[in-house]
């Protein structure tokens, strides 16, 4: 990689790394030879999100997702442009994966501009599985991790993103992050989320105590998935449990679940060692 390649990546492994800084100590768990790897998998990844979740015009989001089909397109013909898919396609690991799988992220990207509100958990979770499925089957391929798991995988990918959803609760559109039921339970309503209160505290409690059993579960069916999964699953897990504790869930869910380095190496090495290890 020359120079000038190197600088255009790390630009955007820099906005990967601020919105998931556990992976800074991740990659000091994982082989050589499969750090640049994990970094520009990840690049991609944040980018079709971003895509697919942080741009308010549809047919903007549309365009951009379109036009990074075209560039895996390319890329997996050994063709490519966009300095994430260079770095990335330069690995035989991504290389030996079928293009179909790379089609099957795209689609699933653009399929999260029709997700909508979800009646139940079970719901919300499956809304992102067009997603998410994709997403962990070509992590698991890239890794060597158990293409079985990819399900409990992708439903621990989802969580990470409901999390980051709910942190901005207040300004939640159509892609609401609270089924409604819970909704109904806590008698509240979709304009009653942007009001601080007991009300909104307690809804949040009990979400995030269900999304805690929910990635327990995952965690608990996923021994074999890659350890960038797991570990941001373990953090996950920490956040939530400490939001409900909090006086103020909201307030303590901003906090990113990857900034605490010393629980991100203790779970990067506990997890690290695991695998190693084989069980």
């Amino acid at each position: 990689m020359s120079d000038q390649e190197a600088s255009a990546f790390a630009s955007f492994e820099e906005k990967w790394l601020a919105a998931n800084p556990e992976q800074a100590t991740v990659a000091l768990f994982l082989a050589p030879q499969a750090r640049l790897r994990a970094s520009a998998f990840g690049c991609l990844i944040h980018e079709l999100e971003q895509a697919a979740f942080g741009l308010r015009e549809a047919h903007i989001a549309e365009v951009k997702i379109q036009w990074w089909r075209q560039e895996l397109l390319a890329a997996a013909s050994g063709r490519p442009r966009h300095p994430v898919s260079a770095v990335l396609f330069s690995d035989p690991a991504a290389a030996t994966i079928d293009a179909a799988a790379w089609e099957s992220v795209v689609d699933g990207a653009l399929a999260m501009m029709q997700v909508g509100a979800a009646s139940n958990l079970e719901a919300l979770l499956a809304g992102y599985a067009p997603l998410y499925l994709p997403v962990a089957r070509v992590e698991a391929a890239l890794f060597n991790a158990s293409a079985a798991q990819a399900p409990a995988a992708a439903r621990l990918w989802t969580i990470s993103h409901l999390l980051q959803a709910l942190r901005h609760l207040p300004d939640a559109g159509e892609r609401l992050p609270v089924p409604l039921d819970v909704l109904a339970r806590h008698q509240s309503t979709r304009s009653a989320l942007s009001e601080p209160g007991a009300k909104r505290d307690d809804l949040l409690r009990d979400l995030l105590g269900r999304l805690a059993g929910a990635t327990a579960a995952a965690l608990g069916d996923s021994p074999l998935a890659p350890l960038a999964r797991r570990v941001r699953g373990r953090l996950d897990l920490a956040l939530m449990q400490t939001a409900q504790r909090s006086a103020e869930p909201l307030r303590a869910l901003l906090a990113q679940p990857g900034a605490a380095r010393w629980k991100a190496l203790w779970w990067s090495w506990r997890e690290a060692r695991r695998l190693a290890n084989g069980n």
